[in-house]
């Protein structure tokens, strides 16, 4: 007996098929080849923008000067050494009116004998439009994230805010307020 040409193709056709899909994980489809253009990759610079201040954990702190902007803050005089955060406010304030965007919330950091003990907590938004007039001054919170650098001892600590504004002029600035007096039992 003689079997149809169409049969005595598919079968072996078929055999090759299922053994290449096996060794492919059957039942998985290969995706089209890409025809779009090719797209130009990007870097993501982890850095701070210049003239911004690097903090990190265990480096000698000292903020710098300027910024324009004016912070005061309200802090816990204790915490627990143990907990998560510390969290306060930060009072900005501008001698002058200005416009732009800054984090929501202030940065804050935790400085024992002049090191750098705690950084700020990462922040989910990316800027908020901050509108400062003479005498009309922005309440932000802020959070001392105390296991950022590590589990930090009981002691005698000093907290300092900063707050990144970048004008509707253009470059981003940084201001700190500080130390308040902190006790982490």
């Amino acid at each position: 007996m003689v079997m149809p040409a169409r049969r005595r193709f598919a079968g072996p056709a078929l055999a090759v098929l299922l053994a290449a899909l096996a060794g492919c994980g059957a039942g998985t489809e290969t995706p089209a080849p890409d025809t779009s253009p090719p797209q130009e990759t990007a870097t993501v610079d982890t850095a701070p923008p210049t003239g911004i201040t690097a903090l990190r954990c265990g480096a000698p702190f000292t903020p710098p000067t300027g910024g324009g902007l004016y912070l005061t803050g309200r802090f816990p005089a204790e915490a627990a050494a143990s907990g998560p955060t510390v969290t306060g406010t930060v009072v900005v304030n501008s001698p002058r009116a200005v416009r732009g965007v800054a984090t929501p919330r202030a940065e804050i950091i935790l400085v024992r004998d002049g090191r750098v003990a705690a950084v700020p907590a990462p922040q989910d938004s990316v800027a908020a439009v901050l509108d400062l007039k003479p005498s009309q001054p922005r309440e932000l919170p802020g959070d001392a994230a105390l296991t950022s650098c590590g589990a930090l001892a009981p002691g005698s600590y000093q907290v300092y805010a900063r707050v990144v504004f970048t004008p509707d002029s253009g470059t981003p600035v940084e201001s700190f307020g500080g130390p308040w007096p902190i006790q982490l039992t």
